[in-house]
Order: structure tokens, then C-alpha cells, then sequence
């Protein structure tokens, strides 16, 4: 049980920068799930149909929770953004829309898809064992995190950067995050975070 933790490693404004650098973390876990999760808020007509049409089948869901007055139950978003027209789209945003994807299927193209809303983009994998620390890599930990218009694994608030995390076992391996860093030039940057 527990939960990984979660390093920043890499802060830009740039996000394409952000993505190529995530990708560059992606290309060094030993194994990557074939899926990666994605959940972007849209706040506008455009972004929701440029994110829909990048993320086929994608949930979708009200950033405002909405609950039932009677029973207090949460009331699921019913919105088809295939068949929505604008107007209904636009009386539900801001949105999140959430999707596991195949892994090529996340690339620039989404990252630029983004507006002004946050995203966060995961993939899951495993982490070499690394021989000098006598560490092994964990699946059920493993991985690197893209979050877009945040600097939270566990995204709190909108900022104008973007962060990529690398996320490694419970116990906080501080040492793999910082060797993980510097290889795409980057360093840890603030305390451990709580990760998925």
C-alpha cells in the first residue's frame, strides 16, 4: 500500500520544452505501461473540441461538482461532445476530460491541444535498478508526470508554468531523482510530494 513520491525535476513556461523533457524521462524507465492517463480542464468551445478530438471516448466531467438537492448524490456530466452543440458545451465549462491512452498517442500535438486549463499526464513504468545505491525500480511506483499549468503532483491551483515530476517508491529515493534529473538537465526543485 502508500502512494509513490513525486519529484519536480524540470519547471518552464514553455510547454513544448516541458514535454520534450518528460519524454526524455519516458525514454529512460526500463518499462513503460502501455497506456498513459491524461485529464485536461478546458475552458472554452475550442479547447474542448481540439482535447476531444485528441482523446476519443474521454470521460467527461464538470470541474464543479454537482450534487443532486435531495439526495446529495453526485450528478454525472451526460454531455456527448461528439454531438453537443457549442451552446451546450459552452453552459457546462469548465470541463475536465479524462482518458487512458496508448502511449504514442501522447504527443506534442495534445500538449499544444492544452489551453489555459491545467493537464496532467502520467506514465506509469518501472524505473532500471540501479546498481550503486542498491535500489530496485517498482512497478506499482515508477514513472514521470507531466503537469501542465501547475507545479503540484497532486494539482492544487493553475500556474503559468509547467512542471515534469519523476516519481519513484514510497520511501522517497531521493538519490534516483536527483541521477534522473541531471540527465536531462535539470535538478529537484522543492520538497517530496505525495504522487499516485
Amino acid at each position: 500500500m502508500g502512494h509513490s513520491r513525486a519529484y519536480a525535476v524540470f519547471t518552464t513556461t514553455d510547454a513544448d520544452e516541458a514535454h520534450a523533457r518528460a519524454r526524455r524521462l519516458v525514454a529512460l524507465l526500463e518499462r513503460v505501461q502501455d497506456e498513459v492517463y491524461v485529464d485536461v480542464e478546458v475552458r472554452t468551445v475550442e479547447e474542448a473540441r481540439r482535447v476531444a478530438g485528441l482523446l476519443p471516448g474521454a470521460d467527461v466531467d464538470r470541474v464543479e461538482v454537482e450534487r443532486d438537492p435531495v439526495t446529495g448524490q453526485y450528478v454525472c456530466c451526460a454531455l456527448d461532445l461528439d454531438t453537443a452543440g457549442d451552446e451546450e458545451i459552452r453552459a457546462e465549462l469548465p470541463l475536465f476530460l479524462s482518458a487512458e491512452v496508448p502511449a504514442p498517442a501522447v504527443g506534442a500535438e495534445l500538449v499544444r491541444a492544452v489551453g489555459d486549463g491545467t493537464a496532467d499526464i502520467w506514465w506509469r513504468g518501472r524505473w532500471p535498478d540501479d546498481p550503486e545505491t542498491d535500489r530496485p525500480g517498482f512497478d506499482k511506483y515508477d514513472g514521470v508526470q507531466l503537469v501542465l499549468h501547475g507545479d503540484q503532483a497532486q494539482i492544487d491551483a493553475r500556474t503559468p508554468h509547467h512542471t515534469v515530476f519523476v516519481h519513484v517508491d514510497k520511501w522517497g529515493d531521493l538519490p534516483r531523482a536527483r541521477k534522473l534529473a541531471a540527465l536531462v538537465d535539470g535538478e529537484v526543485v522543492g520538497d517530496v510530494q505525495i504522487g499516485w
